[in-house]
């Protein structure tokens, strides 16, 4: 049944590949799971590592007879501070400390507490009273001055403050590119091992996703791109971001640092409508099942969490920690299967919560041809919705309106077969060239799958074709 999972859910999982995670055994497990994409975070490991990780998920995919898909997800241009004694410095609450942009080793003499931060000019567009998050939010500090180099703090929530730990100054418009040095050679790496996907970090505006495509194009590829929103700016520029980008993830962490947190969950079902609207896949991440990374059962909240994305019709739900370092990878990607599952199965009882119905106020006369579609193989009750698409656009706006009539996708390239792994409800994909005409269309789509053994005599299909071109072709058909 666990090699099942991967068919009955139609909402995709990724799984970020680390050190629980990094071996074939263990990557077959995540697959037999439910996990669809695979995530390489390069804010960690080597390029060795990571192509280690490649050629197992590769491995992986030959012996399921499945295609797993993967994001390359950059690091970014995060802020850490400088380098600290090697016990850190521990601050309590109403504690005052400088944070300079001098290098120095931080320290602490007296009552002055010395704290370096890796960015300079950081203080130009900070503003007394302004808040200062260290260590993922575990440590909040108010900022009492502003000099030219520097700033003076004074301590909200203490604790132990260590070298690197990361900043962040929520609200601040600290104009920092979101494409490093660093990021750009892990680029090169990731294109040459011919990822699927690359997610950019720290997004602000559309002109970061058109930055990061020329440089693609530089490098001869066509790689989609996955825009991580998590600054504030990008929640201002959110529709400029989705229109301009492959892709879309929720990065809840990050994004709950610069925005108020009671914001995040209002902001995530934007995302996933608008993501919805343009037919972009949208991911949901961070902390869905964390308390997995040392527990083998979730939390009700996080069972909730998990359920609401899929009410939300996200694309796809992202384990971080819970599979790159948990001690229960396989088990937090079946967690989810199950209740990816769950939820779709109860959707499907009752009418006013089918997604189609909701997301026909969301569609242009553009794609009217795949909402036709939708609407024929539910009225008709076919027993399958085929879609046969040269880029992969027409499966996307297919599956954009969540019908439950099971979709097989005929695509000719293997790259668009990958790239539709992340796609919710695209579980069967094959590649094949068919005819030019209408006639032979048809008939070499239907002798395909019949071949596939996808299909029995008898079984009402809808094939759409070329749904995103001048030649459009929508057919109705009994086998």
């Amino acid at each position: 049944r666990s090699f099942l999972l991967m068919y009955l859910k139609r909402t995709k999982i990724v799984c970020t590949l680390g050190p629980s995670s990094d071996s074939v055994s263990e990557i077959l497990k995540l697959v037999q799971s439910g996990m669809n994409v695979a995530r390489l975070n390069f804010s960690h490991g080597s390029y060795d590592h990571h192509a280690k990780l490649i050629k197992n998920i590769h491995e992986v995919e030959k012996l399921t007879e499945k295609r797993i898909g993967i994001i390359q997800d950059l690091q970014g241009p995060k802020i850490r501070l400088g380098t600290l004694p090697q016990e850190g410095l521990t601050v309590k609450k109403n504690d005052t400390f400088i944070l300079t942009s001098q290098k120095i080793t931080g320290k602490q003499n007296n009552k002055t507490i010395i704290i370096p931060i890796q960015l300079k000019n950081f203080t130009k567009t900070l503003k007394k009273s302004g808040s200062v998050l260290i260590n993922d939010g575990l440590i909040e500090a108010k900022i009492l001055e502003v000099g030219k180099d520097k700033i003076k703090c004074r301590i909200i929530s203490g604790g132990l403050i260590k070298s690197h730990a990361g900043v962040s100054f929520p609200g601040s418009a600290i104009n920092i590119p979101p494409i490093t040095e660093k990021d750009k050679k892990d680029l090169k790496f990731g294109l040459q091992q011919n990822v699927d996907y690359v997610a950019l970090s720290f997004v602000k505006s559309a002109e970061d996703i058109k930055n990061l495509r020329k440089l693609i194009r530089k490098s001869s590829k066509d790689t989609k791109i996955i825009a991580k929103i998590e600054r504030h700016a990008a929640v201002i520029n959110l529709k400029e971001i989705i229109k301009e980008s492959d892709g879309i993830m929720v990065a809840r962490g990050d994004l709950g640092m610069d925005i108020p947190p009671e914001q995040v969950p209002i902001v995530q079902k934007r995302i996933i409508r608008l993501s919805n609207k343009f037919a972009k896949p949208v991911i949901t991440a961070t902390e869905v099942l964390l308390s997995m990374v040392v527990s083998p059962r979730a939390t009700r909240a996080e069972i909730s969490d998990a359920a609401n994305a899929v009410f939300d019709h996200t694309d796809a739900i992202m384990l971080s920690n819970e599979s790159a370092v948990g001690k229960f990878p396989s088990r937090a990607a079946r967690t989810l299967s199950k209740v990816s599952e769950t939820v779709e199965q109860e959707l499907q009882k009752y009418e006013e919560l089918l997604p189609i119905i909701q997301n026909k106020q969301i569609s242009g006369n553009e794609n009217l041809d795949c909402l036709n579609a939708c609407e024929l193989a539910m009225n008709t009750k076919a027993n399958f919705l085929v879609v046969y698409t040269s880029d992969g656009s027409s499966a996307r706006e297919i599956a954009k309106y969540r019908t439950y009539t099971p979709i097989i996708v005929i695509t000719e390239t293997e790259k668009t077969a990958r790239e539709l792994t992340l796609v919710w409800g695209l579980n069967k994909i094959f590649t094949s060239k068919i005819g030019k005409n209408e006639k032979e269309k048809i008939n070499k789509i239907v002798a395909l799958l019949k071949q596939k053994k996808e299909v029995k005599k008898g079984q009402k299909l809808v094939i759409i074709c070329s749904a995103s071109s001048k030649e459009k072709l929508i057919s109705n058909i009994t086998i």
